[in-house]
């Protein structure tokens, strides 16, 4: 077996289990940003009607604020995904990355964020993966240590 280039195959559990939740956590990510899109006309009218914001305005400010949170949940699925392939190819390294990463991403939720449904999802597949890649068995897996 060729232990340079590990596979799905020969992983633990827990590992397997860590990339299918953040896999999941990007699926999630995307689709919530896909669902705030068809939001923009109540979200404009909200800009327009609480704040009085001109129309024009607001329908760009909504625009700008959509953009962003899509480019920004395109950017941390993109991360989940490459860093948990690459725990799975052995890089060790990845895992502390995955870390960092979903570490300041559960930091922003819970310092800008609201306890809205969606963001305890997050917080729950982000903490339920993170447990995953740093149980005994992944560090055994990862420390060349395959059965």
């Amino acid at each position: 077996m060729d232990t340079s280039r590990p596979s799905l195959a020969g992983a633990p559990p827990a590992l397997r289990a860590g990339l299918g939740l953040w896999g999941a956590l990007g699926v999630f990510l995307i689709v919530r940003a896909t669902i705030a899109w068809t939001e923009f006309g109540s979200l404009r009218d909200r800009l327009i009607d609480v704040r009085g914001v001109p129309e024009v305005q607001a329908g760009s400010m909504v625009r700008s604020l959509l953009l962003v949170n899509t480019a920004v949940a395109v950017a941390l699925t993109a991360g989940y995904v490459v860093l948990a392939l690459l725990v799975l190819r052995g890089r060790s390294w990845a895992r502390v990355a995955l870390t960092v990463l979903a570490a300041g991403h559960v930091l922003f939720v819970l310092a800008f964020g609201t306890w809205t449904p969606t963001n305890l999802i997050v917080l729950l597949l982000a903490v339920l993966a993170w447990a995953c890649f740093w149980r005994r068995s992944t560090s055994e897996w990862l420390s060349g240590d395959r059965d």
